[in-house]
């Protein structure tokens, strides 16, 4: 995949009271004036540019450069005067999709809101083609007391990423493979769907869910992207639907009931969507039940229909998320090539990242020498997202990759595990420290950190090393060694393990499936049952792999081995916890006596706490044991002394 450039001509609608309409192709100016000038630029001139597919915003006002997407992201987050958050709205071609050689129009698909005027076909037109990967997004601040309302059309394109669009019609299914997604469900709306068709989808970081008219089509009648990690939550709510922010729709995923999305919270789950406001921006499975259907936007009462489909994509590019003792020559062996390599003590420049930026993936790692045959620590990224320029001081951004990256100039450049980081100038964060690696950029000093060894300015042994490629990476296995169920383990050890605490409460507490959602996004999990608040050990406990041990299972009398020793269950609406065996008796939680010191459940999904750490049992209500549960990233050791 590449990430594909093109030229653009972008339309700004003046639409209040004298609305005037203006085009921005190079450098044109447009007047701006009162709230809604001062919310998108700060002057009362602003100059927009083209650029290729990157649009620059400058004024008197404004500190240096801010990309278009920079000035969308400004508009669409501030509130209007009227209360209303501006909305996003997706546009269709009339022609070919945009992928003529010869000048295309674009239309709004749907009325943007009834106080949002449809723009008609001759307000925005592409200058050049533009290939069927790209995306179009539409910002608006409300009028409110004759202020200027300004509309921002921006062309753009992604590759390995997630358009947030909401909800997607006439969408090309080539599209998403030539994005290097895989087809992982394709059944007629007849077929039944089951929650283990969504598990296989669910190895991903990102995920597209869709209608087609038949088996034939080329296009999506209506479709969604989505983190897999949202889109495919257990939901128990039969009239909400939950944000996803990667994707912009609403997802639910009710087991029993129906899966789907729409463009707003409200649904009405009996047991599909019903609702039939917006119709046209619903899509609805039933799911674990002894019938098909049901609805493709307002299509609905598809339950025995065999021509109509349903499709889910995911995307190829591996979820790898920061990656501990990976092997060079693996990298070598997938056709990777070194571009950067430089001891910690010399002065990284934005100039020696541009030379690692042809390719479409890139490795960023950290060697304790030039001779080392593995690195310490690094991460995989799609090129154009891991070298992208950010401005956040304590936040970085997710990658399809699964680490999530900065790259400040005259600051820092870097990842972590989480979007938590403090550059001052470089991360000084100490949370998952194992996990997190950053370089001076364009200052006149190396350094800064590699994992939790920090203070590497003038370090000539540690190694900075840049890998670029055009395969996709492999991601090294999770490594946890096999410690089984543990007893009497230090709290402490956790901690200096560089695991974050993620869940803890009384287990009185009633556990759902979103507490354990919390606890998603790294790849190790402990979970453990404390005899008080002021206790400092686990009386008993378990590592596991996380998408093993927060894996949805649907057996009352088998639990399923996870690389740690430990036997682990997810039963939503039943319990979740684990054994020594994979002999349980869910009903609702592990009722089993034999071997009772390795076994501890949490019901899960009902309206009530407990029920068991080991032996001790009928805990349901008790508000002096603890249920805890803790992330990381990296084990090498079942002791509490060795990390």
């Amino acid at each position: 995949m590449q990430l594909l450039s093109v030229t653009v001509l972008l339309t700004v609608a003046l639409l209040c009271k004298a609305a005037s309409i203006g085009t921005l192709d190079g450098g044109s100016t447009i007047p701006q004036n009162g709230a809604a000038a001062q919310q998108a630029g700060g002057s009362e001139t602003t100059t927009v540019k083209s650029d290729g597919s990157t649009a620059i915003m400058s004024s008197d006002t404004t500190k240096g450069q801010s990309t278009l997407e920079e000035l969308v992201k400004q508009v669409f987050a501030s509130d209007d005067s009227t209360g209303q958050k501006p909305k996003l709205v997706t546009v269709s071609s009339t022609a070919a999709d945009l992928t003529t050689a010869h000048t295309d129009t674009a239309v709004i698909s749907g009325d943007g809101g009834s106080t949002i005027p449809k723009l008609q076909e001759n307000e925005m037109k592409t200058t050049s083609t533009v290939p069927y990967s790209s995306i179009i997004l539409m910002t608006w601040l409300d009028c409110a007391n004759d202020e200027i309302t300004v509309h921002v059309l921006m062309v753009g394109s992604f590759a390995a990423s997630v358009p947030s669009t909401g909800v997607v019609y006439n969408y090309l299914e080539s599209t998403l493979v030539q994005k290097g997604f895989v087809k992982c469900y394709d059944q007629p709306y007849s077929h039944y769907t089951s929650s283990a068709d969504l598990n296989a989808c669910a190895g991903s970081e990102f995920v597209f869910v869709g209608a087609k008219s038949s088996s034939n089509a080329n296009v999506f009648s209506i479709g969604a992207f989505g983190a897999s990690v949202n889109a495919f939550k257990n939901t128990y709510s039969t009239s909400q639907a939950y944000y996803d922010a990667v994707g912009g729709a609403y997802w639910y995923r009710y087991p029993g009931w129906s899966f789907g999305f729409a463009s707003s919270s409200s649904v009405n789950l009996n047991s599909c969507d019903f609702n039939n406001p917006d119709c046209s921006h619903r899509l609805c499975f039933h799911l674990d039940q002894p019938f098909g259907g049901y609805r493709a936007g307002c299509t609905v009462g598809l339950n025995g229909d065999s021509t109509w489909r349903k499709v889910i994509y995911k995307s190829s590019l591996p979820t790898c998320g920061v990656q501990y003792d990976y092997k060079e020559s693996d990298l070598i062996q997938k056709g990777y090539v070194k571009c950067y390599e430089q001891p910690y003590s010399h002065a990284t420049s934005s100039a020696s990242l541009a030379a690692c930026s042809g390719s479409e993936y890139v490795f960023v790692g950290a060697k304790t020498s030039k001779g080392a045959s593995s690195f310490a620590v690094g991460a995989f990224g799609v090129t154009s997202n891991v070298f992208k320029n950010t401005n956040e001081q304590t936040k970085a951004v997710l990658d399809a990759g699964g680490a999530y990256w900065y790259r400040r100039p005259g600051w820092s450049f870097g990842f972590a595990s989480s979007s938590t980081v403090n550059l001052n100038s470089c991360d000084y964060n100490n949370p998952d420290c194992a996990s997190r690696m950053c370089w001076h950029l364009d200052q006149n000093v190396g350094g800064y950190r590699a994992g939790c060894t920090v203070g590497l300015n003038s370090d000539s042994t540690w190694t900075k090393v840049i890998y670029s490629g055009k395969n996709l990476p492999t991601c090294s296995p999770v490594a946890v060694p096999s410690c089984g169920v543990l007893y009497n383990y230090p709290e402490n050890a956790l901690i200096q393990k560089s695991f974050t605490k993620c869940y803890d409460q009384p287990y009185s507490h009633a556990t759902t499936s979103a507490d354990l959602a919390n606890c998603m996004g790294s790849s190790l999990i402990f979970v453990g049952a404390k005899s008080s608040a002021g206790s400092n050990t686990f009386a008993l406990g378990a590592f596991g792999v996380s998408s093993n041990v927060l894996k949805t299972t649907s057996s009352a009398t088998q639990a399923y081995i996870d690389d740690g020793g430990a036997y682990w269950y997810r039963y939503p609406g039943r319990s979740f916890g684990f054994a020594s065996s994979s002999s349980v008796n869910l009903n609702s939680c592990d009722y089993n006596n034999p071997d009772c010191s390795h076994r501890l459940c949490f019901h899960l999904d009902q309206p009530f706490g407990g029920y068991r750490a080991g032996c001790t049992v009928g805990l349901n209500g008790d508000s002096t044991w603890r249920k805890v549960i803790y992330k990381g990233n990296y084990l090498n050791s079942c002791s509490p002394g060795q990390q």
